[in-house]
């Protein structure tokens, strides 16, 4: 499996980082989680084909995860030439709930982007809306959810090739993702800000190291990091290495083999 480092960062873009998305790629599958802005740039840069995902996993509905929502679905009709795609695949797309009001009023419904419809865009899509349990298991993946406290947020569980990845989207730390997380291998979590400048629903910098000293995976990617946490970066990796536990702080475009 590669873990693919889309967007490790918030919606305050920096250098090195922006927005939220991770792509993980196994020998069968690609499997996008968020789609903020900037990631289908990125893929092109990775020269990876959007359409050859096969299914998206939505945490919540905020900008700096779903903008590029649009171009995904876009995209899925057309070859990379810019023609007329043949037998095109289509894209599952997992969220919580609100995802098909979400998708038709945005795109589907919304009178400035009704050519879509004329372009077949909404057959190229399924939806499914999850809460928390299982959310798909077949011979060779397995995906669980977990309702987290962010604004209608959910955490992803997936286990595919003898790997657990734990994804937990924005959240503060909750106890239902401590359960999801249980034994996994890697666990990828929000980190916005140290404690003393935290806001809103967000987990924070001593927030993730106690996390970790619990769950203890075999990694721990911080992501969601804003700015100011490039002052802190040495620090987390300090105090979560002292427990124990292998992190790596990525920038955007880290690719991950595991």
């Amino acid at each position: 499996m590669r873990i693919i480092i889309l967007g490790s960062g918030s919606i305050v873009p920096t250098p090195r980082r922006f927005g939220s998305g991770i792509l993980l790629e196994t020998e069968e599958n690609r499997m996008l989680i968020d789609v903020g802005p900037g990631v289908v740039e990125k893929l092109r840069r990775l020269n990876i084909d959007p359409n050859t995902i096969d299914t998206l996993l939505i945490t919540h509905y905020h900008i700096d995860h779903v903008s590029d929502l649009p171009v995904i679905v876009k995209l899925r009709p057309f070859n990379p030439l810019g023609g007329k795609a043949e037998n095109p695949k289509k894209l599952h797309i997992y969220g919580p709930r609100g995802l098909k009001q979400f998708v038709e009023e945005t795109l589907l419904e919304n009178r400035f982007f009704r050519y879509l419809k004329m372009l077949g865009c909404h057959e190229l899509i399924e939806l499914r809306e999850v809460g928390g349990g299982e959310v798909l298991t077949s011979p060779n993946i397995r995906i669980q959810a977990a309702p987290v406290e962010h604004y209608d947020g959910v955490a992803y569980r997936v286990d595919v090739e003898g790997i657990s990845v734990v994804y937990s989207g924005d959240t503060l730390p909750d106890e239902r993702l401590i359960k999801l997380a249980e034994n996994c291998h890697i666990l990828i979590h929000e980190c916005s800000f140290p404690r003393s400048l935290m806001m809103g629903k967000h987990t924070s910098l001593e927030d993730l190291v106690e996390i970790a000293g619990r769950v203890r995976p075999k990694l721990l990617i911080p992501v969601h990091l804003y700015p100011v946490m490039d002052n802190y970066v040495d620090m987390l990796r300090s105090l979560v290495e002292e427990i124990g536990v292998r992190i790596i702080v990525p920038d955007d475009l880290e690719i991950i083999d595991v």
